[in-house]
Order: structure tokens, then C-alpha cells, then sequence
């Protein structure tokens, strides 16, 4: 097999870089709202790294050919495959269960943004209907101090 401690390597890498995620993005659904941006490009950061060491790491995979493929995708029987084979079936599922773990944890990362984004919609509308109502006096104001002429007022105070 065609630089097997490299892959492994790889994917020993890739799993670090989801435990740093798990951690990043499982106090988001607590932090307050002025730390939620920075949470969110510090795991931007970490999947750009993520989706480096895949490519590097599929670049291998295609020199070793299918069976490599399938060990790393974990869709064979990991009973039937070499010891070599094994150790990157191995290594491929330790970094499936981090991600799995993230996944779990997306739902209340979701419902916490969802939350601040309907908040903040919230806000705009409320300041929007706001701003209407001051545009909209100071529109009658000025229509109505447009709209009457001088002998209209002497006539009227007639």
C-alpha cells in the first residue's frame, strides 16, 4: 500500500480538527449574541482545514485504488479487509464519531441562530414601523402647512 502511515496520518489530523470543531461550536447555543459571529469564522477556519486534509487525503485514496476507497468510506466488511486495510477503517470510523457527535449537536446550534435571527427581524420591524410613524407625522406636517394658502388662513379667522 502507497504511503498507508501518510493517510493515517491524515486521518488522525482530520479527527483533531472535528474534536476542535465539536468544541468551538458546542458553547454556541450559550454564548452571547456579540460572540456568535467570531464562533462561527473560528469553525469556518477549522472546516477550510478540514476540506484541505481531504483533499490531500483523496489524493491517496486514488493511487490506492477502490479498495482503499471503500476502508476509508467504511462501506465493506471490515472482517474481510487486510490488517493494513484494517487500520484505515479503523481511523476512518474514530473520525466518523466525532462528526457524528456534531451532527447531534447541530439542532440546538440551528434553533439558537433561527432564534436570534427572528430576534433581530424582530428589532427591524419594530424600529422600521417606527420610522413610519415619525415619517409619516412629519409628512402630514408638512402637507398640511403646504397645502394652505395665506388667504385661506385670513378666511378662515374671518
Amino acid at each position: 500500500m502507497i504511503e498507508l502511515e501518510q493517510m493515517l496520518e491524515l486521518l488522525d489530523q482530520k479527527r483533531v480538527y472535528f474534536l476542535h470543531y465539536e468544541r468551538e461550536m458546542e458553547s454556541m447555543p450559550l454564548l452571547p449574541v456579540d460572540e456568535l459571529e467570531d464562533c462561527m469564522q473560528r469553525g469556518a477556519v477549522i472546516i477550510k482545514q478540514i476540506e484541505a486534509l481531504d483533499g490531500k487525503l483523496g489524493q491517496l485514496l486514488a493511487q490506492n485504488g477502490a479498495m482503499a476507497q471503500s476502508a476509508v468510506n467504511n462501506d465493506c466488511d471490515r472482517g474481510q479487509l487486510s490488517p493494513e486495510m484494517g487500520k484505515l477503517y479503523d481511523a476512518s470510523m474514530s473520525v466518523k464519531a466525532v462528526a457524528s457527535r456534531i451532527l447531534m449537536n447541530d439542532g440546538m446550534i440551528r434553533e439558537r441562530i433561527t432564534y436570534e435571527r427572528d430576534k433581530a427581524l424582530e428589532g427591524l420591524k419594530e424600529v422600521s414601523k417606527q420610522s413610519s410613524s415619525v415619517a409619516g407625522k412629519y409628512q402630514r406636517t408638512t402637507q398640511t402647512g403646504a397645502n394652505t394658502s395665506f388667504r385661506a388662513m385670513i378666511e378662515k379667522e374671518i
